[in-house]
């Protein structure tokens, strides 16, 4: 770029001005834009790590072993025994699964005899291994560094959240929406590895709107190794790469998928059989869904609360479904922007999922869907579009809904002191 001729000194104020300023520097940010990502990002973790605080301290006794969401029908692992783990009435939910998992990254312990489903869980070792490494490998930290990986997510998600905000030409607290996105709430809660998955998914939007090569590659690769449904950024991409007729791109960057294809190839040597996870119950789920709905199965909760249950199951269901056709919208009359190749491909997985699995699990379709509703609601910020955010906004009232017993918790114990 040319200076001005104006003099050297003038010439360095008028740069240094140009760095304060919001206007775009040719790494298609700014020093402002910059300041306000990272604003935006610590704030966001802070507000989680608040919520976790409270919702342990007064709800769990101050345990924090109970984000890991351990049920008591399955037994502990007895190299564990001594972390006092908070168990709740049932089957308990993923986290616990990568909660051993990150005791036992490489399966040379044998915790996976004690996950539900030891090689479909070991593909997603992304956050797992994180934390283990994080640990230095002692048992005593890697609780804490579970927990430190998934405020990780969070604080990358918010900051890539803002940073593509700030590309788009809006304000980078934008970026502040990422806690809005239905997998964090679920992580928040539950130590799932979705939040990565749903961060991994915001850098993806970023490097791919500047061509960062390498950087996009790295991400790839770790949505890849997060859980499988990451191999769909990799798709969307690689698709994008061929329709522009990019065949080189394109190859180099499905390589992206091969660390987790080669870790797929050693989990699955050292892992048994996966349970069938409901697949031979599959062509009755939409039956059984729908008995749900119009029947109802919420016998354990009043009234008024099944019907409004009820009605944000369907609520749900409907961002989902107008998900899938707006992210086909969009990629028949935008650009075809690489967010667009991968929303769709997003919208693809969801379309037998919205058929074939039932809500009785209420996080199910907020953390499959959750890339989905986030690049949706990114192309909304970046059209300035607002009902483009419309979907993620159905999917998020059920999913915030859960969390309603710990913030009555919260709110009962701060009354009372």
């Amino acid at each position: 770029e040319e200076l001005p001729q104006h003099g050297r000194d003038w010439t360095l104020a008028q740069y240094l001005g140009r760095l304060a300023s919001d206007s775009p520097t040719p790494g298609g940010g700014s020093v402002a834009a910059l300041v306000g990502a990272l604003a935006a990002a610590l704030a966001g973790t802070a507000l989680c790590l608040c919520w976790q605080a409270l919702t342990v301290h007064f709800n769990y006794g101050g345990n924090w072993t109970a984000l890991f969401s351990t049920g008591d029908y399955r037994i502990v692992p007895p190299q564990l025994a001594s972390e006092n783990i908070y168990r709740f009435r049932g089957s308990g939910y993923d986290g616990q699964f990568y909660h051993y998992m990150a005791h036992d990254p490489f399966l040379r312990r044998g915790l996976s005899q004690y996950l539900d489903a030891p090689r479909l869980r070991y593909r997603r070792i992304l956050v797992p291994a994180l934390a283990w490494i994080a640990a230095g490998g002692n048992d005593r930290l890697v609780d804490a560094a579970l927990f430190l990986v998934i405020w990780l997510s969070i604080f990358l998600g918010a900051y890539w959240s803002s940073r593509y905000a700030a590309l788009s030409g809006r304000n980078p607290l934008w970026g502040l929406g990422f806690l809005a996105v239905p997998a964090t709430v679920v992580a928040i809660d539950r130590t799932i590895v979705d939040a990565t998955l749903a961060a991994l998914t915001a850098g993806f939007a970023v490097y791919a709107r500047q061509g960062a090569t390498r950087k996009l590659y790295l991400v790839l690769a770790a949505a890849a190794l997060t859980r499988e449904t990451g191999l769909l950024l990799v798709t969307g991409y690689v698709l994008y790469c061929a329709a522009g007729k990019r065949i080189k791109e394109a190859v180099f960057y499905a390589t992206a998928a091969a660390p987790a294809l080669l870790w797929l190839l050693y989990s699955s040597a050292h892992t048994s059989g996966d349970i069938p996870l409901q697949i031979a119950g599959q062509p009755v789920g939409l039956l059984f869904r729908l008995r749900i709905l119009f029947f109802g199965s919420y016998a354990s909760l009043p009234g008024p609360v099944a019907s409004l249950i009820r009605t944000l199951d369907w609520l749900m269901a409907a961002g989902v479904i107008s998900a899938i056709i707006l992210a086909l919208f969009l990629f028949v009359r935008s650009g075809r922007r690489p967010e667009n190749y991968a929303a769709l491909s997003f919208a693809a997985l969801m379309v037998p999922v919205v058929f074939l699995v039932n809500m009785f699990d209420p996080f199910t379709y907020a953390r499959l869907s959750s890339p989905l509703l986030l690049l949706l609601s990114l192309e909304a910020l970046r059209r300035r579009w607002w009902l483009g955010s419309a979907p993620l906004a159905l999917v998020l009232l059920r999913t915030a809904a859960q969390l309603g017993p710990q913030a009555i918790g919260i709110g009962r114990a701060l009354l009372a002191g």
